[in-house]
């Protein structure tokens, strides 16, 4: 019996012996894994990733590990010292600044939008609306997305107070407060409510106030960053995205591998901090039942909330994704387990996806491993490719055709009824498909979830090789259009010849 007692207690200390190792993998083990390694590897040459950068923090444990080139042409490598935007990842920073007002006692997210800036109006079914700050933290203030997105100015000279009257006098999509809808301009209208009431810069106020003093020292905003890239004819071309000045609160934060280990620290309360900066961070993980989106829809995810710039799952693991034309990021903390991860890369691949999720699997020991598919955009740019040089082959075709037109048609001759109802029966199936090439960029753009967006902003996000496609069938189209009439009024003129 006592044998007996001796080899469960053993199997069971074995067992529990395994389940700690595997959910206490410290941080080197994982960033030097051979398979995790292979793993991320194969998502880096799937989508011709240039550069990612990875840094891992388990308790007081930091790792970084980075691939690929900050700048192919000049062999710079991507190290956790290298600058990069970080996306949509910035709102966390952007919520925070809005915190430590409260913190202050300088506003309340309680308040009315309205309450600090005079000019601000906004109506529901032409009925005057009250959005609380609330509203824009939470993304439930009924402003649309990607309608006033497709309003933000490209150019170098805007300020957030430009940015923030896109949204003056405008028509809500739903009542404020009722329905969850991801809104980068309610982050652009913050910024500018952090100026006004701070009365300093967006950019000044959370770098002297939050950034330094979590130590983050070689972070802020506007900042030369790692060239970008996007995918043009299935090969990585350097791009600089030509963002407004004015969107820095929704988007544009700039900083480090290294920086962000600090961040991750200061989420998790391993630092040091101001008893503001504490408090507010502190808040920004708070789940607040009343402010939750009265139709009960509480995020793009059934199983998380946004709550101040951060998704908030039901256990407790909060995150973010950032996605800017060509720079993609994600953060992940699990705030019990004190474990984190950044990931930065710079163009618009999925691999900081693949690598956020399978370094904080492992550190959490639930070790598994999605398959790797190529992103969205080299997709697009590689079926965007292949039409285009097929149809530059049939655009080269009917050139020619074009050009030697009226030679091949002098002798022959038809009934003007029957060209007549031939150049009818043409020009009802080609000008409604030049209609359709034309507005490529704009189909392109609601696909991608951004309705609005045209020539210049799918060009700007990385749709170029499509805006380049669309143009050589707009020019295909054309050129069988005049081919067309060209056809009829030779054949005219050949009958008439005829008949004389």
């Amino acid at each position: 019996m006592l044998q007996k007692a001796v080899i469960v207690v053993t199997v069971l200390s074995l067992i529990i012996g395994t389940s700690v190792t595997a959910y206490a993998a410290d941080v080197d083990s994982v960033l030097n894994d051979a398979e995790w390694t292979s793993y991320v590897e194969r998502s880096i040459e799937i989508d011709k990733t240039p550069g990612l950068s990875v840094v891992a923090v388990k308790g007081s444990d930091v790792g970084f590990k980075t691939w690929g080139y900050a700048n192919i042409k000049d062999k710079t490598p991507m190290t956790e010292d290298t600058l990069v935007h970080i996306g949509s990842c910035s709102k966390a920073f952007t919520a925070l600044a809005v915190l430590l007002l409260q913190e202050e006692g300088k506003l309340s997210i309680d308040d009315s939008v309205s309450k600090y800036i005079p000019w601000w109006h906004v109506t529901y079914q032409e009925q005057d609306a009250d959005i609380k700050i609330w509203h824009l933290l939470n993304h439930c203030s009924g402003i649309p997305n990607a309608a006033t997105m497709a309003k933000y100015p490209i150019k170098t000279d805007a300020d957030e107070e430009e940015i923030a009257h896109i949204a003056e006098d405008l028509e809500l999509k739903y009542p404020p407060g009722e329905t969850f809808e991801y809104c980068n301009l309610g982050y652009c209208i913050l910024a500018y409510l952090v100026e006004t009431v701070s009365g300093i810069s967006f950019d000044e106020y959370v770098v002297k106030e939050i950034m330094q003093p979590i130590g983050m020292t070689h972070s802020g905003y506007d900042l030369p960053v790692a060239q970008g890239y996007l995918y043009f004819w299935n090969t990585l071309k350097p791009y600089n995205d030509p963002h407004a000045k004015g969107i820095e609160g929704e988007g544009y934060a700039v900083t480090t591998a290294s920086d962000m280990a600090l961040w991750l620290k200061a989420q998790m309360g391993k630092l040091d901090l101001p008893d503001k900066l504490a408090n507010a961070i502190a808040a920004s993980h708070e789940i607040i039942e009343a402010h939750y989106p009265s139709d009960g829809i509480r995020s793009d995810s059934s199983d998380s909330s946004y709550f101040n710039g951060w998704y908030i799952s039901d256990d407790g693991i909060i995150e973010h994704g950032g996605w800017n034309p060509t720079y993609k990021a994600q953060v992940i903390i699990d705030l019990a387990k004190e474990t984190a991860v950044f990931t930065d890369c710079n163009s618009t691949a999925n691999t900081q996806w693949y690598a956020m999720r399978s370094c904080f699997g492992k550190l959490t020991g639930h070790s598994e491993y999605t398959d790797i598919v190529k992103c969205d955009m080299l997709i697009i740019d590689i079926i965007a490719s292949v039409i285009s040089i097929a149809v530059a082959v049939i655009m080269l075709f009917a050139l020619i055709m074009l050009l030697t037109q009226k030679k091949r048609l002098t002798k022959k001759t038809s009934s003007p009824k029957k060209e007549k109802a031939l150049l009818c029966a043409r020009l009802v199936l080609l000008i409604p498909l030049l209609s359709l090439s034309v507005s490529l960029p704009y189909i392109l753009g609601a696909v991608m979830g951004y309705p609005g967006f045209g020539y210049q902003k799918v060009w700007a996000w990385g749709g170029q090789s499509a805006v380049v496609m669309g143009l050589i069938l707009d020019v295909l189209f054309i050129l069988l259009i005049i081919t067309s009439i060209k056809r009829y009024i030779l054949k005219k003129r050949n009958n008439r010849i005829t008949r004389l």
